[in-house]
Parts: C-alpha cells; structure tokens; sequence
C-alpha cells in the first residue's frame, strides 16, 4: 500500500509543478505582450530620440508614432505629432508599405549616422491598434 502511495503522491507532486510553470509562462507572456511593449523595454518618444541621441545611440529602444515614407529621400520614419521624425532601415519594405500612415511600434536598435542622421534599425514592427 505504501508504494501505491508513494506513486500517487509523486504524480500529483509532478503535476502541480507542470501547471505552475504553465501558469508562470502565460503570466511572462501576457504581462511582455499585452500592453504593446515589453516591460524591458519602455518606450521613448521621438522627441527624446532627437532631443538626446547620444543617450540612447547604439540602444535598443521602443517608440511610437506615425510611419511615413519619403519618395524624395526613399526612406520610411517614425513621425510624432509636433512632426518630428526618426528614419527606419533595415525591415521587409513590402511590409512597411502596408502600414504607411498607420501607428506604429517600432523596436531596434538606436544609432547615429552622417549619411542617414538619427535612425532605428528595426527589430520588430507593430501596427497599435
């Protein structure tokens, strides 16, 4: 009788571990994703990015704001709402076409160029809602 005992208790000690790491997972998950931003990463407003380059150059930050393309300069930005703008490279331009003028989450990497000027290269792009 002990040894029966001894196998349900295991399975049942193995099964309350298996739904606490299910339930820990779903929270991670729901609690990284449901908000829009990753709670590692909070977002930065594209004033900020302007304002103060060099605090976030060669950082990976979020911000959010209007996607935009340029035909004159052949490039897509992030636009706020006082208009100021970061440029956006390094992402499927069939995709980003298919949100121009839309809001946008933008994620990647922060750097600085002559060429370019202020710039995410981009890691993930999201459509807010």
């Amino acid at each position: 009788m002990t040894g029966l005992t001894n196998v349900i208790g295991r399975i049942l000690l193995y099964t309350i571990i298996a739904l606490l790491g299910v339930f820990v997972l779903g929270s991670t998950f729901a609690l990284e994703h449901g908000g829009g931003y990753t709670s590692s990463r909070p977002p930065v407003s594209v004033h900020d990015l302007r304002l103060l380059p060099e605090t976030y150059k060669g950082k990976t930050v979020t911000t959010e704001g209007t996607l935009r393309y340029s035909p004159e300069l052949e490039q897509y930005s992030v636009v706020d709402a006082d208009q100021q703008s970061v440029v956006v490279v390094g992402y499927d331009e069939t995709i980003l076409q298919g949100i121009v003028d839309k809001t946008v989450i933008v994620t990647g990497r922060f750097d600085i160029d002559a060429e370019t000027g202020v710039f995410i290269d981009i890691d993930s792009i999201g459509q807010t809602e």
